[in-house]
């Protein structure tokens, strides 16, 4: 939990925690038993902005420890997608759509497919965000 910086959280009862506080010792309770592979399934859901934020720079130092588990993270919003990330799995109606190096998988023309609706990919702060195609 030190790690992680929500030691503080420690002497709480969990029914006492927030959304986002219950995330980190969940996914800090996941990393005591050392795994390979951390799953993290769609993290983010009913956090606020701020909140998810915190989560996503907590999920970047996991991933910058050498000795750090693999992590599978699902989402259905690209900006949740950091730069630890390398490689995507675009999955649509159950069967691969495209897996490939992020970069190549977060493009337009690749997610307007996907959608089957036009879109744009724009970068702000080395991650990408969805928009529809004419909206500013």
């Amino acid at each position: 939990m030190e790690f992680l910086d929500c030691s503080s959280l420690a002497a709480r009862t969990y029914d006492t925690l927030s959304q986002g506080q219950r995330q980190k010792v969940l996914i800090a309770r996941a990393l005591m038993a050392n795994p390979d592979l951390l799953i993290l399934d769609e993290p983010c859901t009913g956090l606020d902005i701020f909140a998810r934020e915190q989560l996503l720079q907590m999920i970047e130092k996991i991933t910058k420890q050498s000795s750090g588990p693999t992590l599978l993270y699902v989402t259905h919003h690209i900006e949740e997608i950091t730069p630890c990330f390398t490689h995507t799995l675009l999955v649509k109606n159950g069967e691969i759509y495209k897996g490939d190096e992020t970069e190549n998988c977060l493009q337009s023309d690749v997610l307007s497919d996907f959608f089957d609706t036009p879109v744009e990919v724009q970068e702000h702060h080395n991650r990408k965000w969805l928009t529809l195609a004419g909206d500013k």
